[in-house]
């Protein structure tokens, strides 16, 4: 329905409603005063202005209160005033009510139509709800806008995780084609490094996007994180060694709720990233609960993170040193699958800075 189809019919019903009023009110005075005169002639006579009647003599009667021509016109006059009344009202409450409603929907079809910058921009009064429903819907398309703008950049992003690991494993493969690299151990196991390196970012795409729709899978049941930090250390320890990396542990028993291998996916993300941009350095984990957390905290003593960083390394692709971040191989992800992680199971994911130098990453889970 178009705004002035709705503005005409508003002034109708108004108006209509009006007439009816009173109508009803002059229906209601003569009803009133027919049925008053009917049982008791003498009360209605003595309150009611009518003593001409008294005066000379004459009979009560119901002809001495109808209304004559002068009540009737007055009762018309009141009517095309109240009439009019309502018109002015109706137009002037429409424009309030519809012209908001109109602005809105014109930018519903222009945001509909792929202009994600359209805003509703009434240049009338409004009515408080009404005021409240444009400024709802301005911020309902800001964030659209917002989450446009951060999908495409999300793909920019994918396609150059994606482009560097694919432009070496053509390239290698055409130099084995063409004769310039013979299929050895070595060039083969190049060649599977970069198929794991893809494989690590299209599962770590595959977790965030289930995360954030609600969807990722968890196998609940009562895990100690002391057990899973030693399942992951005692993995991880040769390498970590050779990275020059020294391994300490304050493990107490702390029982929670949680999905074992997510809770190991998301501890050996968090040492990945230790080991990439920390190395060497000492690295403390530690197990802790309190009244309703279980805590898995992981401190180094490496450079430690930029400042205002603490919420911008769970976003994904984010790089506090772009030239460093990209010879180190990481693909930008690992710290925002661990947020992704923890808050699947309902808990938390921080990171905040240990002075002088080093880093702390903690993972808060609901306890049993």
């Amino acid at each position: 329905m178009r705004a002035a189809d709705l503005n005409r019919q508003l002034v109708i019903w108004m108006s209509a409603v009006t007439a009816i009023a009173l109508a009803g009110m002059v229906a209601g005075i003569t009803l009133f005063y027919a049925v008053a005169f009917y049982f008791n002639p003498g009360w209605l006579l003595s309150v009611c202005p009518e003593q001409t009647a008294i005066r000379d003599g004459l009979e009560p009667s119901w002809s001495t209160l109808w209304p004559g021509p002068i009540e009737w016109s007055a009762f018309l006059v009141l009517w095309l005033l109240g009439t009019v009344g309502a018109i002015a009202a109706a137009v002037r409450f429409t424009r309030r009510l519809i012209r908001p409603l109109d602005a809105v929907g014109s930018a519903a079809r222009q945001i509909a139509a792929g202009d994600l910058t359209a805003r509703a921009m009434p240049d009338e009064p409004m009515f408080d709800k009404t005021r409240q429903l444009v400024d709802d819907f301005n911020a309902m398309a800001r964030q659209l806008g917002q989450s446009e703008a951060d999908m495409r950049a999300w793909n920019v992003a994918i396609a150059h995780e994606l482009r560097t690991p694919l432009t070496i494993l053509r390239g290698r493969l055409q130099g084995v084609v063409d004769g310039v690299f013979k299929p050895d151990a070595a060039s083969l196991a190049a060649l599977i490094a970069q198929v794991d390196s893809l494989t690590r970012i299209v599962e770590d795409l595959k977790v965030l996007t289930l995360a954030q729709s609600g969807r990722l899978e968890l196998r609940l049941e009562t895990v100690d994180l002391a057990d899973e930090v030693r399942s992951v250390a005692s993995f991880v320890a040769p390498d970590f060694k050779g990275a020059g990396i020294t391994m300490n542990y304050d493990l107490g028993s702390v029982h929670v709720r949680a999905d074992g291998a997510r809770v190991r996916q998301a501890l050996l993300a968090i040492l990945e990233n230790a080991r990439r941009y920390a190395a060497p350095c000492d690295l403390h984990i530690e197990t802790r609960a309190t009244s309703d957390k279980g805590v898995l905290r992981i401190t180094d003593n490496g450079p430690g993170l930029p400042p205002r960083a603490e919420q911008l390394v769970f976003e994904p692709f984010w790089r506090a040193d772009e030239s460093r971040s990209r010879a180190s191989g990481g693909s930008g992800l690992g710290l925002a699958v661990v947020q992704a992680i923890a808050h699947a199971h309902g808990g938390t994911a921080v990171a905040y800075q240990v002075n002088p130098n080093g880093a702390v990453f903690e993972i808060r889970l609901p306890r049993v």
